[in-house]
């Protein structure tokens, strides 16, 4: 039986880390031998039970000199023999790598789901002397790469779509309007996300200014962040029309229950929370983003617009409101099963890691 570790010591639980679990959990069905590496105490509840899936827990993460945290991953993979580990966030790149060529690790894969400057000395190390390979989200993100350094080629970088499942959109939804207040006449925008700046939710005023008070924004997420950006939008007078439903563990009744979603962010590799309105058949207003060209088809299922151009955004989400613009949400769904199924990524990932 074939081996892999999926390395995820993360403290936060988002769409990285759901990609992670739905890896584990098909080569599990499948027939490999998983092992996932989470920190202490963080999220080894939601692997439990898997077919052929083990947790390991470590007490930390360490940093690019930590002495003890590489020892422990080399006896480790030693003890375990895998025929590939996967490192699925940036910071364990350098300590993964390293631990796998020590560890005699036939193959090293990395996941880059965002754009990053890699053109450095440590990075050239690890491309070049310890052979890591990285798998990537989006073509653009491939195609930025490619032109980034000369560290890759087809052999060593790999695109592989997030995918998901399509879900029922009749299903049962949440009574925004009751819970917030609104008016029945209200336009519920969707957004959601961790707060972090690179997500753009402090331009939700200014995005709220340019649209009637019938618009209403409904967010879901929480972060690091919370505080700070729902400091400052309170000092708005449209912060009355932005409402805050925290964390979510049933995210179907959010998509379910918006009118229009938007992605406001600055910077993404190929957006989750983009996936899955479109899989709902949901229309969407996006940022040019890398990813969303792709995933919209160059605004064939969506609205582009450029990156903080609160006005355009704007724009876009009036248009849909009005009816002005439209998108057939059977053809949406339709989009998101031909290009993005959950089944299609899972098995370009089996191919990625063994060649099958």
């Amino acid at each position: 039986m074939k081996k892999t570790v999926l390395f995820c010591p993360s403290k936060v639980w988002g769409g990285i880390e759901k990609n992670v679990l739905l890896r584990a959990r098909f080569l599990g069905e499948r027939g490999f031998e998983v092992y996932v590496i989470l920190l202490n105490d963080y999220f080894a509840d939601r692997f439990a039970g898997l077919k052929n899936v083990s947790v390991a827990e470590v007490p930390s993460r360490g940093g690019d000199l930590n002495l003890s945290v590489l020892i422990r991953y080399v006896r480790l993979l030693r003890k375990i023999g895998p025929d590939v580990i996967f490192a699925a966030l940036k910071k364990d790149w350098w300590l993964v790598s390293l631990a796998g060529r020590l560890a005699g690790v036939p193959r090293i894969i990395l996941y880059l789901g965002i754009s990053r400057n890699i053109n450095t000395i440590k990075y050239r190390f690890i491309f070049g002397f310890l052979k890591a390979k990285v798998l990537v989200n989006s073509d653009s993100l491939k195609k930025e790469l490619l032109g980034q350094t000369t560290f890759f080629d087809d052999n060593n970088l790999f695109r592989v779509y997030n995918g998901f499942v399509l879900s029922d959109p009749d299903g049962a939804r949440l009574d925004l309007k009751t819970l917030f207040g609104l008016p029945d006449n209200a336009n519920i925008i969707g957004c959601a996300g961790r707060f972090s700046p690179q997500k753009g939710f402090d331009l939700l005023p200014d995005i709220l200014a340019h649209l009637p008070e019938t618009a209403h924004v409904v967010h879901v997420g929480r972060g690091e962040f919370e505080q700070q950006i729902r400091d400052d939008i309170g000092t708005r007078v449209e912060s009355s029309r932005i409402h805050f439903l925290g964390y979510q563990d049933d995210m179907s009744l959010f998509f379910r229950s918006i009118d229009v979603f938007l992605l406001c962010s600055r910077n993404e590799g190929m957006a989750n929370v983009l996936n899955e309105a479109l899989s709902y058949g949901k229309p969407v207003v996006s940022t040019k983003v890398p990813g969303s060209d792709e995933l919209l088809n160059g605004g064939k299922y969506g609205i582009l617009t450029e990156i903080e151009d609160t006005e355009s955004m704007a724009e876009g989400l009036q248009s849909i409101i009005s009816g002005r613009s439209t998108f057939d949400s059977s053809l949406l769904r339709d989009w998101i099963v031909t290009q993005f199924s959950l089944g299609k990524m899972l098995r370009e990932t089996e191919k990625v890691f063994f060649g099958n």
